[in-house]
C-alpha cells in the first residue's frame, strides 16, 4: 500500500523513525532493514531506522554496523548489557527524531510493508494504532499467556477491552515525548502509553509464523510482567518499595 506525496504531507507525516529493539537476530535483522528500506523508500515518506542491540550473544551487531555503514537512514546503538526489550524500546524512542514513531520486532513475524497500513489508520485521527492479528485466520495467536496480558491490562491499567495490544505499533510523537520523560527503571511501552492516551486505534494486519526461533515469552515472565505492572503503574502504595533505582538502561556505542 503506497501513500501518495500529496497524502503524506497533507497528514503531516514527514518523517518516521522505525525502532527495532535486536537481540541474537543474526538471521533476519538484515532482512527486516532491507524490507523497510524497500517499502518507506518507495512511498514519498522520510524516515529513520534505529537499532538497539540488547545484548546480544551472536553476530546481530556486526550485522547491524555492516547495515550503518551501507544505509546512511540506519543508526545503530549497543547496550552495555541485557536491559530487556521495553528498555530498549525506550531508548530507540529517545533517539528518534520522527513526527512518528513506528516499533516493530526483529523475527518477521511483521511485515515492514504493513507500516503503510498503520499508517493510513493512525490518518483516522488516533493517537497510537496497534496492529493485530485477525483471530479468523489466526485462530491460535491468541494464546492464554496474551488473553492473561490483556485482562491484566484492563483490570489494572483500565484498558479498554476494545483495544488489542502488540509490539506493532505507530506512535504519535507528542506522546512518545512523554514517555521519553518516564524515570523508573522499568518500563512497559503500552503501559505508558495508557497513561497519556486512551484515544488508540486497531487494525488487522498478517502475522506469520517465525523462521528462526521460538518466543521467549513464558509464564515466568507473565508473572514477572505482572508484578512489574503492580509496582510501576499500579499506583498502589503497598508495592513501592520494590521499586528499583538502577538505570534504564547504559549506551555501550552509537554508530549514526
Amino acid at each position: 500500500m503506497q501513500l501518495k506525496k500529496s497524502e503524506v504531507m497533507k497528514k503531516g507525516i514527514t518523517m518516521i523513525s522505525i525502532i527495532i529493539p535486536v537481540y541474537n537476530s543474526e538471521k533476519t535483522i538484515k532482512k527486516v532493514c532491507e524490507k523497510i528500506i524497500k517499502v518507506i523508500g518507495d512511498s514519498n515518506i522520510d524516515y529513520e531506522i534505529i537499532l538497539i542491540d540488547d545484548y546480544s550473544i551472536d553476530k546481530s551487531y556486526e550485522i547491524m554496523k555492516s547495515l550503518n555503514k551501507q544505509y546512511e537512514h540506519i543508526t545503530c546503538i549497543k547496550l552495555k548489557h541485557n536491559y530487556g526489550q521495553q528498555n530498549a524500546l525506550l531508548c530507540g524512542l529517545r533517539h528518534g527524531h520522527g513526527d512518528y514513531f513506528v516499533t516493530i520486532d526483529d523475527d518477521l513475524q511483521n511485515m515492514p510493508k504493513d507500516i503503510m497500513t498503520l499508517i493510513k489508520k493512525l490518518n483516522q485521527g488516533y493517537d497510537v494504532v496497534y496492529g493485530i492479528p485477525d483471530t479468523r485466520v489466526h485462530k491460535n495467536y491468541r494464546s492464554i499467556g496474551t488473553k492473561l496480558k490483556e485482562l491484566m491490562f484492563s483490570l489494572i491499567l483500565r484498558k479498554p477491552f476494545n483495544i488489542k495490544l502488540t509490539s506493532f505499533r505507530i506512535i504519535k510523537r507528542s506522546i512518545v515525548d512523554k514517555i521519553a520523560k518516564e524515570e523508573a527503571s522499568c518500563v512497559y511501552l503500552s503501559a505508558s502509553i495508557l497513561k497519556y492516551t486512551r484515544n488508540i486505534g486497531n487494525v488487522y494486519v498478517p502475522y506469520y509464523n517465525r523462521i528462526y526461533g521460538k518466543s521467549n515469552y513464558d509464564f515466568r515472565k507473565l508473572y514477572k510482567l505482572f508484578f512489574n505492572i503492580l509496582v510501576y503503574y499500579g499506583n498502589m502504595k503497598l508495592f513501592n518499595r520494590y521499586k528499583k533505582n538502577s538505570p534504564q538502561y547504559i549506551i555501550d556505542e552509537i554508530l549514526k
